[in-house]
């Protein structure tokens, strides 16, 4: 895991919607592919929006209370995209899936062009790769030291690694 990032892990072929989309399309494309979301890109390829589940249940608020029966993409996605860099640290993957709700992160470039998605299951895959490592599990019988020979904590051995 040590100097694993957003790049080495995420997916490339990322199922992504179109803001001018209808929104049964969108849906039909989410139940097809099960997946429970996808991100909103415009035609030059940044990253807009995101359309989850959770934002295709609106459809049903906006019938009920709006009378408007379906619409673009655009009425329903969230806007705010928290999406991050290629460069991203697992580490710093792994804090945002666990501060935030998100299943899903968009991996973009500078110009907030899509290249790819990390999902809480892209980082579970790491973290279950590292199941025989007996220097974080504690497997074996391990007594790693300092330069000054003072015994390393859970905590510094886990930033010991980060830095590697």
């Amino acid at each position: 895991m040590p100097n694993r990032t957003a790049a080495d892990i995420m997916t490339k072929r990322v199922v992504t919607l179109s803001p001018d989309d209808d929104i049964y399309a969108a849906m039909r494309v989410l139940l097809k592919k099960k997946i429970s979301g996808a991100p909103v890109v415009h035609e030059a390829g940044a990253v807009v929006g995101v359309l989850s589940e959770k934002d295709c249940l609106k459809v049903l608020t906006a019938v009920a209370y709006d009378g408007v029966p379906g619409g673009k993409v655009s009425n329903y996605m969230t806007g705010k995209v928290d999406a991050v860099a290629p460069s991203t640290s697992v580490y710093d993957l792994i804090t945002r899936f666990v501060q935030n709700h998100y299943r899903r992160l968009p991996v973009t470039d500078s110009d907030g062009r899509l290249l790819g998605q990390v999902s809480r299951r892209d980082v579970l895959a790491v973290i279950e790769s590292m199941e025989d490592n007996s220097f974080l599990y504690g497997t074996e019988d391990h007594h790693l030291t300092t330069d000054t020979d003072e015994s390393l904590g859970v905590d510094s051995a886990m930033r010991r690694a980060k830095d590697r």
